[in-house]
């Protein structure tokens, strides 16, 4: 058999082993291998909700909420495809409120399930990981423990969310169990995003956490709003620059660069951002050392800022949006103020957004306010159309959103859509539960342990042949000086000059073949030093890439959306794919030793191709930051995240 025949019975292997697999964690869950019921649980102070969901069908057997448990005013809200109840119910404590939950599920006359060991798995909405977790995960003791350690982070969220995992461990002490954390979306934001410019040494000076950072908080939603814009728009979300408005009572913002969260507006706590029902958003922090001079006690301030703020403190009537848009009609002037300054801080947040991700192509509006007021949805958009924004008036206005159902409402001919989307948490905490657990019981590791080589790439262009012809002048012909260990790639004598806003790179390496569009991958050092601020992208994703002038010996190309920090990659066959039992597009971990210590490497895309050969790409900072070299191996540790887009 020759190599070309063998590569293509391999290629065809892999793909039938891709086909054996098929992902099952689509939004609809219509292509699960099987039927499953998933309980989705979120344990809050004083409520338990709860949802089931059978896979055979993205709208939920059945839903409940259990509100102001232990006080005399608690109900219990039932919905059901058969019926929906509301009744109040005595439940002094959160014991009571599970065994009601039970009861309910398995009711018979509402017709969700006989038995309470139907269901199969439950997923667990947990408010805040810290940086612990950037995915969701298989609870087990050391998942309970690290979501105890993020407590002082959220007080007033995780020791609820770890008594609901607690409840039904002892409920359904069998079945597995996932957390679906709300922070983990936002933990590939860049540096320049997550940190807040105090004392790198906080910890150590004061003598208090070394976590104080942005988290951002509603990215299981913002997730989800996001894959349902790709859906809709028939593209990948790995193509899209999607702006998320989630606007309830609590409220935020999030700029999604092709799949990844790379801003949002809540900060360490939900407190910042945006204005929402009792909370401010933003503040000037002297603002609340002249409070404390003033004699308000922590605890009077914690108050204000989580109670008495945003719509309800700049009204003193109400934190419903729906009664200030009321009240404002009727002339109120406190509600026209409100109502003005919560559409101008979200236009200004959209406005800076779009500025970050180099343009956009949707809007998402979702959650109470986002979905169910056209008002507040027109007035955020007038005036942004001159970064392309253009509301539909009608469209607006005759919106209705369910559940699963997308309602457009931007201008007719417009290039940026904006869309209406239903908040459901609760659907994506299901598919979020599915995949974490069909992970770990399909591949909880590799296959093999079997060594990867590493390429540390420096700074470095990919030409296109019309660029190429003007750098060096028509007639010319790149000259190989380095082969590299994939076949079709060489480094090549010929040097170009990189020019900047602020600087400029001489001698950077030209690598062939020539490809269908320029490109010019750089590390972060580089990017400072140029004055370009790239993206982490994969090669060939340039929509919004930076700009830079390209400098040769025969003439200048000035490239736009063409410059990239090129995001940590494995490079692998159909048979080595196959050996690993990993799939084109997944993400891994790697595990590497480095010159004076062993790294793990978290996020690693893998790309799999019949013409490539097994090999880690990293770029000079990586590398020099984990003590790698071309000298050094790596091997998977983990599968984090099956391809699913």
């Amino acid at each position: 058999m020759t190599q070309k025949e063998q590569n293509e019975t391999l290629t065809a292997q892999y793909k039938t082993s891709r086909q054996e697999n098929p992902d099952p964690y689509d939004l609809n869950f219509s292509s699960a291998l099987k039927q499953t019921k998933i309980l989705v649980i979120n344990c809050g102070s004083s409520s338990l909700k709860y949802s089931l969901f059978d896979t055979s069908n993205p709208v939920p057997l059945m839903e409940g909420l259990i509100e102001k448990i232990g006080t005399s005013a608690s109900y219990h809200k039932i919905k059901s495809q058969k019926s929906e109840v509301k009744k109040e119910v005595e439940v002094p404590d959160f014991p009571k409120a599970f065994s009601d939950m039970e009861a309910a599920l398995t009711d018979t006359s509402i017709g969700a399930i006989a038995a309470f060991n139907e269901i199969d798995a439950v997923g667990h909405r947990v408010v805040h990981g810290g940086d612990k977790f950037k995915n969701s995960a298989v609870i087990t003791d050391d998942v309970i423990e690290k979501i105890r350690q993020c407590i002082p982070l959220a007080p007033l969220h995780n020791p609820y969310n770890l008594a609901g995992v607690e409840a039904m461990r002892n409920l359904l002490p069998d079945k597995g169990a996932v957390a679906v954390f709300d922070t983990a979306f936002h933990q590939n934001m860049p540096e320049r995003a997550f940190l807040y410019a105090i004392a790198r040494d906080i910890g150590e000076k004061y003598h208090v956490g070394e976590n104080i950072r942005r988290y951002g908080f509603h990215g299981t939603n913002h997730n989800y709003v996001s894959l349902m814009a790709a859906a809709y728009l028939k593209r990948s979300v790995r193509e899209l620059r999607i702006i998320s408005c989630h606007l309830g009572n609590g409220a935020s913002i999030c700029a999604i660069d092709h799949g990844t969260s790379v801003d949002t507006s809540m900060g360490m706590t939900p407190l910042e951002g945006l204005v929402m029902g009792t909370r401010g958003g933003d503040i000037d922090p002297g603002v609340l050392i002249y409070l404390l001079n003033s004699g308000l006690g922590v605890k009077d301030i914690d108050n204000l800022l989580n109670k008495e703020s945003g719509l309800k403190g700049l009204t003193g009537l109400s934190n419903d949006m729906r009664e200030i848009l009321a009240a404002a009609d009727a002339g109120d002037a406190r509600a026209k103020t409100a109502a003005s300054l919560f559409c101008y801080r979200l236009r200004k947040y959209i406005a800076a957004y779009a500025a970050v991700l180099g343009g956009i192509d949707a809007l998402i509006f979702t959650a109470g306010i986002g979905e169910n007021s056209a008002a507040i949805r027109g007035r955020v958009c007038h005036g942004l159309d001159h970064i392309g924004l253009a509301i539909s008036k009608e469209a607006n206005e005759r919106a209705k959103v369910q559940r699963g159902h997308i309602e457009e409402i931007s201008a007719v001919g417009t290039q940026i859509k904006i869309l209406v989307i239903a908040a459901d948490e609760e659907r994506m905490i299901a598919r979020e539960t599915l995949h974490a657990l069909a992970l770990r019981q399909t591949m909880p590791t590799p296959k093999t342990t079997r060594q990867i080589p590493i390429l540390v790439t420096g700074c470095h262009v990919h030409l296109c042949e019309a660029d190429f012809a003007v750098l060096f002048g028509e007639g010319k012909t790149l000259t190989k000086k380095h082969q590299q260990r994939q076949p079709q790639s060489f480094i090549a004598e010929e040097t170009l000059s990189l020019a900047g806003p602020l600087g400029t790179i001489e001698n950077v390496s030209v690598v062939a073949p020539f490809k269908r569009v320029t490109q010019v991958e750089i590390s972060r050092t580089e990017e400072f030093k140029l004055g370009v601020d790239a993206p982490l992208r994969l090669s060939g994703d340039l929509d919004g890439a930076a700009s830079i002038t390209i400098v040769g010996p025969a003439g200048t190309v000035k490239l736009n959306n063409g410059v990239i920090c090129a995001r940590r990659h494995c490079h692998m066959s159909p048979q080595d794919a196959l050996s690993y039992g990993i799939r084109d597009h997944d993400v891994v971990s790697v595990a590497a030793s480095g010159s004076n210590k062993d790294v793990i490497l978290r996020d690693v895309f893998v790309r799999v191709d019949p013409n490539y050969t097994l090999e880690l790409h990293l770029d000079t900072d990586e590398a020099a930051s984990a003590g790698l070299t071309e000298e050094s191996t790596a091997r998977i540790a983990a599968i984090q995240s099956r391809a699913f887009i």
